[in-house]
């Protein structure tokens, strides 16, 4: 027999993971994304790579990522206008965001938001704090949903070229062989 002592009050909670490996620095820019995703590339020394955009209320929202691999660091930029549209408001107004996760000191966050505001056409660039704000987290949110698609669709691409690779070897190994004669 199962018995589950559930109070009816929490059963429709929806619970949060935390952001406390999370980073986010707001950015304002007149640049357009592919130029300041090029220029943080070079101050990171990262390169980024357009992924599919953030479609959200008949509006699209570039997406740049970029990981040094499982357990790495994971850095995100995302445009949070599009024309006269925002994905969410901030305040001051903000461009892009620039999420960065996995285990990097609070000190590394400061001194990369110092070399992005040394960037020809930034504004201003500065650390959010991610746990205060309901924009904020709505943003991570959106961003982690995102790259998650971003991961399955590697996951799925990489699946079905393995099958491929299996798919070939099994044919050389069972193609007749040639036999020349003399």
């Amino acid at each position: 027999m199962y018995l589950c002592n559930m109070n009816h009050r929490e059963k429709n909670k929806v619970r949060v993971a935390s952001f406390d490996d999370t980073y986010a620095i707001g950015i304002n820019s007149g640049l357009t994304d592919y130029k300041l995703a090029w220029h943080i590339g070079r101050k990171l020394s990262i390169d980024f790579s357009r992924q599919d955009d953030i479609f959200a209320e008949g509006a699209t929202y570039s997406f740049y990522y970029y990981t040094a691999g499982e357990n790495c660091l994971v850095y995100n930029l995302v445009s949070v206008k599009c024309q006269d549209k925002t994905l969410l408001s901030f305040s001051p107004r903000l461009d892009y965001l620039l999420v960065i996760r996995n285990c990097i000191v609070p000190q590394r966050i400061e001194a990369i938001a110092k070399s992005i505001c040394e960037i020809e056409g930034v504004g201003h660039a500065f650390q959010l704090d991610v746990n205060r704000g309901q924009s904020v987290k709505q943003a991570l949110e959106i961003i982690e949903l995102q790259e998650i698609e971003i991961l399955e669709n590697i996951r799925i691409r990489n699946s079905l070229e393995f099958i491929r690779l299996q798919a070939m070897q099994q044919r050389m190994a069972y193609s007749p062989t040639m036999v020349t004669s003399k």
